[in-house]
């Protein structure tokens, strides 16, 4: 526990296990990694040392209600460093396969800057 007591490390971790687990519509494990983070919500983050990392998970899991509701958990993105080296990934992807159709210049910087803004929401 003291390895995270002053950041989100653990819960960034736990919350993109469950993210990957529904991408490969593994329901058992999301619901594993989803009953983790209830647990560690509600037992071990009850000391106030942990109040701002209670609230971060606090506020990931009502993320993940809310996705439920709206039928958007598929939706659900990466956090953290593992959000920014899959963007990073999918952006030079993106820009490969741009050059590989021949786009001009102008219209391969026009459609980065269009899909950096919709990353997530496409």
């Amino acid at each position: 526990m003291m390895a995270y007591e002053n950041n989100n490390d653990f819960t960034d971790w736990i919350y993109n296990r469950y993210v990957e687990a529904l991408r490969k519509n593994d329901t058992i494990r999301a619901l594993v990694f989803l009953d983790v983070m209830n647990q560690y919500f509600i037992k071990a983050l009850t000391q106030s040392r942990f109040s701002k990392q209670k609230r971060y998970m606090g506020n990931l899991l009502k993320s993940i209600e809310k996705a439920h509701k709206n039928g958007t958990a598929n939706k659900l993105t990466l956090i953290g460093e593992e959000w920014q080296r899959e963007f990073q990934k999918a952006m030079a992807d993106y820009e490969k396969n741009l050059r590989e159709m021949d786009f001009d210049e102008e219209t391969i910087r026009e459609l980065i800057i269009e899909k950096r803004f919709n990353y997530g929401n496409d």
